[in-house]
């Protein structure tokens, strides 16, 4: 959406500066995240009253008609319009908004906050999980043509990417004709430029056992699976309308780490569902001690008008969700701590992000640990083998190892 009104001829500028035009591309997957959007839309208003307030992405689906009459958003434009804004704005404020400049070149790439190169390979879901308004904001899955995204891919490592991310709403329903997502990794895997393959987040029951095979023998794909389990109590699993049970994560986990006995392992988990008793949350933190989790992602329930759990009997009380949420964040700290240390000792790859003025580099293994690298002639985006010599605590990101290049050049 940047490098859009840039090339439209407008210049991008810091959040808060006073600007003609600012765009909010929002979150609504739960309350609290759609309340932002809007708190920021506000905070745009309030820094200069004649700027032009734009809400895009999930928030101007799911909120649309009932902003008609607020003050704060002049404009809601949702997914499908979100990347022709320049144009749609002079086509309705043309004495204001001149017409776009020049067009984006079609093989030029799109800028990330990172030094990986993100690759929507995927949008939609139809799982209607009983707290997810992502089937209402996003629509039915969808997915986009492998040659698309090859093409893409090359955009990115020709632009000097070496790792990609492959991302979707519901990633593991890729399908592009006969082809799954299996096949996509192997379709990004045969290009020479690309060194490193991430996944996101990835559901039971799509297609992580054909990854976890692909995963074990890659040399390309990186070994970190993020399997959102969201609660350890099979009846909390049946009121959310998940579409697995403790019983089949524990075998897809046992599966997977049986073929990669040092992968990384994230998950999600909401505590506090409408009906989580003592017992299901005790079941819970079961699940999660016996598991092999390196990073775990807890989240208290957030009521969320428009799903099937808003109305569910049984809501717990947000003090109790917040005991149990820091009950788990301190399992899921000594859990990431256990898992650094197993690689002290060990050689690790590293995708370096940034450089200290000293030349340190900072970046991610391939198993998701945040790692600081001594070498020589050290470069952003540079993929470097890394001897681990002992972990440190990470603002932010728990724990993370550290060490020297190796070998050492």
């Amino acid at each position: 959406m940047a490098t859009r009104f840039e090339a439209a001829g407008y210049a991008t500028v810091p959040f808060g500066t006073p600007c003609d035009v600012a765009v909010i591309h929002g979150c609504a997957i739960t309350g609290k995240a759609e309340h932002s959007s809007l708190y920021a839309a506000r905070q745009a208003k309030r820094t200069r009253a004649d700027t032009l307030v734009i809400l895009a992405g999930c928030p101007a689906e799911t909120l649309g008609e009932t902003l008609r009459g607020d003050t704060t958003v002049d404009l809601t434009i949702g997914q499908v319009g979100k990347f022709a804004i320049p144009e749609l704005l002079h086509h309705l404020h043309p004495h204001r908004f001149p017409a776009p400049a020049t067009s984006i070149d079609a093989d030029s790439p799109p800028r990330f906050d990172t030094q990986r190169a993100l690759i929507k390979v995927q949008d939609g879901c139809d799982f209607h999980c009983a707290y997810c308004i992502v089937p209402t904001a996003r629509g039915l899955p969808q997915s986009r043509p492998l040659p698309e995204v090859l093409h893409e891919v090359k955009r990115v490592t020709s632009a000097g990417f070496r790792e990609v991310i492959l991302t979707g709403a519901n990633l593991g329903r890729y399908e592009d004709g006969p082809l799954r997502l299996a096949d996509l990794v192997r379709g990004v895997e045969s290009l020479p430029a690309v060194e490193r393959i991430r996944l996101s987040s990835l559901e039971i029951t799509t297609a992580e056992e054909a990854v976890i095979e692909l995963m074990s023998h890659s040399t390309k794909l990186c070994q970190f699976l993020h399997i959102p389990l969201q609660s350890g109590d099979d009846g909390i699993l049946a009121a959310m309308g998940r579409r697995y049970n403790t019983d089949t994560f524990r075998r897809i986990v046992a599966m997977a780490v049986e073929k990669m006995p040092f992968l990384g392992l994230g998950t999600d988990i909401i505590v506090g569902f409408p009906g989580e008793d003592d017992r299901a949350f005790k079941n819970t933190v079961q699940l999660v001690r016996d598991l092999p989790f390196s990073n775990l992602h807890v989240f208290p329930y957030s009521r969320r008008a428009g799903t099937r759990a808003d109305t569910l009997p049984g809501q717990v009380q947000e003090s109790l969700k917040k005991e149990r949420l820091h009950a788990l964040v301190e399992i899921g700290e000594t859990k990431r701590r256990l898992f650094a240390e197993r690689f002290v000792g060990r050689p690790v790859s590293v995708l370096i992000e940034r450089i200290d003025a000293d030349g340190t580099g900072h970046g991610w293994t391939g198993e998701y640990l945040e790692a600081t690298v001594t070498g020589a002639s050290l470069s952003r985006r540079q993929i470097v083998t890394m001897k681990v010599e002992g972990i440190d605590s990470r603002k932010g990101s728990g724990v993370g190892v550290r060490g020297r290049e190796f070998p050492e050049p």
